[in-house]
């Protein structure tokens, strides 16, 4: 199916500048685009000027300039590869290259980067673990992409979190990111994040009976999945969908297709798997408190499944819903990002 630039970019700018793309930047990629064939490469030209930026600042012994520099070039890495399937190798190519570049970034951000390999059914699942420091260990959000969403799109989220105290852990489930090529995307999500739980809480450096769990899209349903855990302190839904069979048919064909993806099939053959993708029957055993919020626009994930996970949910739970939000809010993050973090340090309990 062949999608414009023009639709691509109505679709996926605010979520660009909300994950802190450079408006510049993207008029640069304009300026060479004419179909999508062309969008991955002008996206991974610009993210090897920045790794150039980078090894020249590395050189000067500009070392924070050099991990921001390292961390756009994982920014454009990710999105010159997102939602495209046209050459796989391509997309796996840009996916290495983000994470290489991420990695590279790593101990020069604030704030540092510690990358974990955190085993999920002999499988390991890539995360990023940020502290900001404290004179206590401070309490934690795992953070859950959506299925062809990576934790290196989280970093400007990440730092909503940090200002107020709280460490962030962002991981690449199944099917997510270079994880997928080991594991595909799989129903059960409360399986690989309860394996990050037993991670996190067997560390020293954040307080494991503080752990919260936050979603988007895909991963707002996978945060939901997870809640059954009563490790877990607190959880954020953002975006997502009761019932997978239920939403398919008015997704976008860009969704179906990053979903089946993330799955390891085609489009077709996913229908077969929509059932067991649904939270019926799980969201009554849930007992922390839950932050379910929703857009009046969003045309991915329609408000009547954020109305459902309300009429199920048995813990404490707030519904905000923003009338002239697309989807997952991107388009207000200035407003939604801080509500949401607000939320998650009051029920974390922790004031800074």
């Amino acid at each position: 199916m062949t999608v414009s630039v023009a639709t691509v970019l109505s679709e996926r700018l605010p979520r660009m500048f909300a994950a802190g793309v450079d408006h510049s930047d993207v008029q640069r990629v304009l300026a060479q685009v004419r179909d999508m064939a062309q969008w991955p490469k002008a996206w991974l030209q610009l993210a090897r000027g920045y790794e150039q930026l980078g090894e020249q600042a590395l050189q000067d012994g500009a070392l924070q300039s050099a991990g921001e520099a390292f961390a756009r070039q994982a920014l454009y890495c990710h999105f010159g590869q997102f939602a495209f399937f046209a050459d796989l190798p391509l997309k796996r190519e840009l996916q290495q290259l983000q994470n290489d570049a991420y990695r590279r970034a790593a101990p020069y951000l604030s704030p540092a980067v510690t990358h974990l390999e955190i085993l999920t059914d002999g499988v390991s699942m890539c995360a990023a673990l940020r502290v900001p420091q404290a004179l206590q260990p401070p309490p934690c959000v795992i953070l859950v992409p959506g299925a062809d969403s990576t934790k290196e799109e989280f970093q400007t989220l990440e730092t909503v979190f940090h200002k107020r105290g709280l460490a962030t852990c962002s991981v690449d489930g199944p099917g997510q990111g270079l994880t997928r090529a080991q594991a595909v995307l799989r129903p059960d999500f409360e399986v690989p994040v309860g394996h990050v739980l037993d991670h996190l809480s067997a560390r020293t450096d954040i307080d494991a009976n503080k752990i919260a769990v936050w979603g988007r899209s895909f991963g707002a349903y996978a945060a939901l999945r997870a809640a059954v855990d009563h490790r877990l302190s607190a959880v954020v839904s953002i975006g997502g969908f009761f019932d997978l069979q239920t939403v398919w048919q008015r997704m976008p064909y860009s969704t179906q297709e990053s979903i089946a993806y993330a799955m390891g099939l085609s489009v077709d053959a996913a229908v077969a798997s929509l059932p067991s993708y649904t939270l019926k029957g799980h969201l009554a055993h849930v007992r922390c408190p839950v932050l379910i919020v929703h857009s009046g626009g969003d045309q991915v994930c329609p408000v009547t499944e954020s109305e459902r996970m309300v009429q199920d949910i048995s813990s404490p739970s707030t519904y905000r819903l923003f009338a002239d939000g697309n989807h997952v809010c991107d388009n207000l993050s200035h407003t939604v990002r801080p509500l949401m973090a607000d939320w998650l340090q009051k029920e974390l309990g922790h004031l800074v």
